[in-house]
């Protein structure tokens, strides 16, 4: 039954997306029709690609060297992880970046040139997932085999979790051999390359991530023991600042108090002090016409 199923599913993972189900529950029912009912029942449990998946078979299949370019730089760069200087390193990285940019817009290229619509999330995970396969083996082993039902994703710590990823299941040699066809003999080919340096350097990676993931607890705890430190000075120091505030607060609360007797006590003077000069104005006239009644009067022995 493998053999046949292998053959079935590199057909329908062939196929645009909205064939995809109607073309394996016709699959099926055909197999169940010849007797076959194990192979009914895998064909009928395949899964559809989501789109960012297809659009990566699609690339295996047609453009099958650019995936082995990917798969290559990330053999180079596994290889080079504790023997080159930073320099190097920066340098196949932006190559890394580079390459997985431009294999996600030739897979996107595909789909408009079909004149489908690619949404920047599942270009996005399209480079995620070229990403992964250069990071991880097995994981451009599953790329390899064009019959990827998800796209994934890789820590770069822990192997991916291709176990909803491909079709099929597995990514053993067995398997990425038995579902290669013509049309993905490239693709076959960087497969079992990957195959081959994964068993020869497996040890020699796992010390590498071990003592890089070692390396980056110790530099992450600095980072978080430096950060616990700023945050705890920057708690403080507000602290300090909201105490001075709410001090200062209360001297304006009691200037403005203070102004505020002081303007009452100011309109109450000068309440005063018109009062006040309206008197002297009336006394003033007082005295003035006492003194012209006193000029008028005769003075003594005057006749």
């Amino acid at each position: 039954m493998t053999a046949g199923l292998d053959s079935v599913a590199a057909e329908l993972y062939a196929l645009p997306p909205e064939e995809f189900t109607a073309a394996r529950n016709a699959r099926s029912s055909a197999a169940k029709e010849a007797g076959d009912r194990d192979l009914a029942a895998a064909v009928k449990a395949l899964r559809r690609p989501t789109a960012g998946a297809w659009l990566l078979n699609r690339l295996v299949r047609e453009h099958p060297a650019e995936v082995d370019d990917v798969l290559a730089l990330g053999g180079r760069l596994r290889a080079a992880q504790g023997t080159l200087g930073a320099a190097e390193l920066r340098a196949l990285d932006t190559q890394r970046r580079a390459l997985t940019r431009a294999v996600a817009q030739r897979a996107a290229a595909l789909a408009r040139d079909d004149g489908r619509t690619v949404t920047p999330a599942v270009l996005a995970a399209v480079e995620e997932t070229l990403r992964s396969a250069m990071v991880d083996p097995g994981a451009g082993a599953a790329l390899a085999t064009g019959m990827l039902v998800d796209t994934f994703s890789a820590s770069g710590l822990d192997p991916v979790d291709l176990s909803s990823a491909v079709a099929l299941g597995g990514t053993g040699p067995r398997r990425a051999a038995s579902r290669a066809t013509p049309a993905r003999s490239g693709a076959r080919a960087g497969a079992g390359a990957v195959r081959a340096e994964r068993e020869e350097q497996a040890l020699a990676e796992a010390r590498r991530a071990h003592d890089g993931a070692r390396a980056a607890l110790a530099e992450a705890t600095a980072r978080a023991d430096a950060a616990r430190q700023a945050a705890t000075a920057a708690r403080r120091r507000r602290e300090e600042l909201q105490a001075d505030l709410d001090e200062a607060r209360g001297r304006v609360a009691g200037l403005e108090a203070q102004v505020g007797d002081a303007t009452e006590a100011e309109a109450g003077a000068r309440r005063s002090q018109l009062a006040a000069t309206r008197d002297e104005r009336a006394a003033h006239d007082a005295a003035a016409g006492a003194r012209r009644a006193l000029d008028r009067l005769p003075s003594p022995g005057v006749s």
